[in-house]
């Protein structure tokens, strides 16, 4: 069954300012609910998984930040980071490793050495 697509549209930022001044709490939840409502709705079960990902590094983020503006800050650099390997991506596709890849090698094995030598 294909479930219809409800849109759920941002209240406009005077709202959302008021709602963040009087109930923060509210304001979080609110977010969670358009974050999960995009994941919800992503059209790819890949994109899905990646977009779950995204959030929970996020959420790490500001969970591991002793306040609101140092997490702010993290997530900024996080932004930085990933446009800035897009741009390289895009400018320079030949030429582009990722961060996390490790260059492949042969693992060297080495004699145990004798029990009662140790």
């Amino acid at each position: 069954m294909i479930e219809p697509r409800i849109r759920r549209t941002l209240p406009a930022f005077e709202v959302l300012a008021e709602l963040g001044r009087r109930d923060p709490a509210a304001l979080q939840a609110l977010g969670r609910l358009l974050t999960d409502d995009v994941i919800k709705h992503a059209p790819h079960p890949a994109s899905r998984r990646r977009l779950e990902g995204l959030k929970f590094r996020i959420e790490m983020e500001r969970r591991r930040s002793p306040d609101a503006l140092s997490a702010c800050v993290r997530l900024s650099q996080l932004m930085h980071e990933s446009l800035s390997e897009l741009h390289t991506v895009l400018n320079e596709p030949n030429g582009y490793v990722r961060p996390a890849t490790r260059p492949s090698g042969t693992v060297l094995g080495f004699p145990r050495a004798d029990a009662e030598s140790v």
